[in-house]
């Protein structure tokens, strides 16, 4: 129990791990890290068993109601998330690469190696929706907040990224939901690949400067 929920928290801040000592390297290489980082996922994920991340989803027709809901859910806040990612290059990584790494390392990753002990199961007494949303577990609790303390990760303490840790906490209990009813991460890669893009969509509107 203790190993597994040590290795979730590693998972959690793997990132700056590899950033820290891709800077110890090179300043220069710094802003390739993530890909770094992708790189040490893969292979985590060759040794991991029973993880997320290469399996499709089984049991769909049971989440759909709760996809349909995040979907629903992503349109509305996705404009008053405050994300703005600049230039090409952090676009691409905030739509594209960041979904599919994060994705991999909590819901991929980090859930399985927790959500496999019974400790971390399911909350007795909590059911949510009337049956529309899978059972919560504490393994999904505890990846969603791994998920949204780690993101200072890549953001300084202040206001506005506490409102970026409030998001990655719902999105995170949302995706975990999801992960674990159909052990994969199929659907929320592109559920979140759908969040980001619809926030630097809006973000690109606003700033754009009128004709």
């Amino acid at each position: 129990m203790l190993t597994a929920l040590i290795t979730a928290v590693f998972i959690a801040f793997s990132f700056k791990i590899v950033e820290r000592l891709t800077g110890l390297f090179s300043k220069r290489h710094i802003r390739f890290a993530v890909y770094y980082w992708g790189a040490l996922l893969i292979a985590a994920s060759l040794f991991i068993k029973d993880n997320y991340v290469y399996s499709l989803p089984y049991n769909f027709l049971a989440v759909l109601p709760l996809c349909l809901i995040i979907q629903l859910t992503n349109g509305l806040i996705a404009r008053r998330s405050g994300y703005s990612p600049q230039g090409r290059f952090n676009t691409l990584n905030f739509v594209i690469t960041y979904p599919i790494l994060e994705e991999i390392a909590f819901r991929g990753l980090a859930l399985p190696v927790l959500a496999r002990h019974e400790s971390f199961g399911a909350l007795s007494g909590l059911e949510l929706g009337y049956g529309l949303i899978p059972q919560l577990s504490l393994a999904v609790i505890i990846t969603a907040v791994l998920f949204a303390v780690s993101h200072l990760q890549y953001y300084r303490l202040n206001a506005e990224s506490i409102r970026f840790m409030v998001f990655a906490l719902s999105g995170g209990l949302f995706f975990g939901l999801v992960a674990q009813a159909t052990e994969s991460i199929l659907l929320t890669i592109l559920m979140h690949i759908s969040f980001n893009a619809s926030a630097a969509l809006y973000s690109y509107n606003k700033t754009k400067p009128a004709k």
